[in-house]
């Protein structure tokens, strides 16, 4: 982790004022590490380091600091690009871990994150971009975790706002997570036909963009369950969660049976990226952010079928839903968790679901005897 160094602001021409990476105050400290990154506390600088910095610390260093001067404009070009393409994949890489921290309720980590995101956005984009907002969504689900209302309602506002500017070139896939956001700050409120209202807008948009049983979708459907639940309403709860349950267990199948390859040499060696931010954005991978949300989703659903499993036993749900999880511990090659969560499938009726226990029994077979194969080779060199 890194420390910082205290640095004192009448040492630096009259021009230059650091100001703390989180919350804008006249910064009294430097990461000792990328030197470019200022704090006004050690509070703010170890809540940064939780939350995002120490993932991001040396590619900050190297688009901060100053870049030596080029003599030729088309190499200044080719820089300033090379520079912009960085920064865009730096946006994409903060907000998936800002979203991850929301997903997994670790919303004083997820804080940093989307600030970080916000400010690069900004850098690249302008200050009125359409870009902007899945940061202050972010920032809004973060705020909405911490129990502050109002300043969650200003991030939605601002949100809000940039769309109404920019409303042609909102996309689809924004304008639904603003109203899912808007969903959720109505439900902290008990505003709950609001907050269906704003689902209704959310699962529209979402389809359109998305398609109609596409898994981003399913968010809109499993906070409209947990709505009318909240309303009594359990029969459309009930139908509401076996749908999320199916969207999420087709898109898991697909996922397992497009990237369990038994020839996959690095997965059956257990080879890791060392690289925090390639690990992120492999393709090869799930993306992190949409794994958590799935755990989350799945979760809950598991919940709530083993409370109302005396009045409504549903034993294939059940299934589907332990099946989920356990691809989603095999895609995240956590195989003692994949064994555990297989055993808790009984009475199965499914054959898909026999069919991917034996593509994934095969595959840690094979895993296993590679590597026995490997530990004997060690011992007799």
């Amino acid at each position: 982790m890194a420390t910082t160094e205290l640095v004192y602001p009448l040492a630096f021409p009259k021009s230059v004022v650091h100001k703390c990476e989180i919350c804008g105050k006249t910064a009294s400290r430097v990461c000792s590490k990328c030197r470019v990154t200022y704090y006004c506390s050690e509070e703010h600088q170890a809540a940064d380091n939780i939350g995002i910095h120490d993932k991001i610390c040396s590619t900050l260093a190297s688009l901060r600091l100053k870049q030596p001067f080029l003599p030729s404009e088309e190499e200044r070009r080719e820089r300033e690009r090379e520079i912009r393409d960085r920064k865009i994949h730096l946006v994409g890489v903060t907000r998936m871990i800002g979203e991850r921290h929301v997903f997994q309720d670790r919303f004083e980590a997820a804080v940093p994150a989307a600030l970080a995101s916000l400010k690069l956005a900004i850098e690249v984009h302008g200050p009125r971009s359409v870009e902007l907002i899945p940061s202050y969504l972010i920032l809004a689900e973060a705020s909405l975790g911490l129990k502050q209302l109002n300043q969650c309602w200003e991030y939605l506002s601002q949100a809000q706002y940039t769309v109404l500017q920019q409303h042609e070139q909102a996309p689809l896939a924004i304008t639904s997570q603003l109203a899912r956001n808007m969903a959720q700050l109505s439900i902290a409120r008990k505003e709950y036909d609001d907050a269906a209202r704003h689902l209704a807008n959310d699962i529209y948009d979402a389809s359109l963009f998305y398609g109609t049983e596409h898994h981003k979708v399913a968010g809109g459907y499993f906070l409209l369950g947990k709505v009318f639940k909240l309303m009594n309403r359990n029969e459309v709860t009930e139908s509401l969660y076996t749908q999320v349950t199916q969207m999420w267990y087709n898109f898991l199948r697909r996922l397992l049976q497009s990237r369990v390859v038994f020839s996959d040499m690095d997965a059956i060696l257990g080879k890791k990226d060392d690289d925090d931010e390639d690990e992120l954005t492999s393709s090869s991978k799930l993306d992190l952010s949409t794994e958590a949300e799935a755990f989350n989703t799945l979760q809950t659903l598991l919940n709530y079928r083993l409370e109302t499993q005396q009045t409504n036993p549903m034993t294939q749900e059940l299934n589907k839903i332990h099946h989920c999880l356990t691809i989603l511990y095999f895609l995240a090659r956590d195989y003692i968790q994949v064994h555990d969560s297989m055993n808790k499938i009984k009475d199965c009726t499914i054959q898909d679901i026999e069919d991917d226990q034996q593509r994934i029994l095969k595959f840690l077979e094979q895993l296993g005897q590679m590597k026995a194969l490997m530990k004997r080779q060690q011992q007799q060199n």
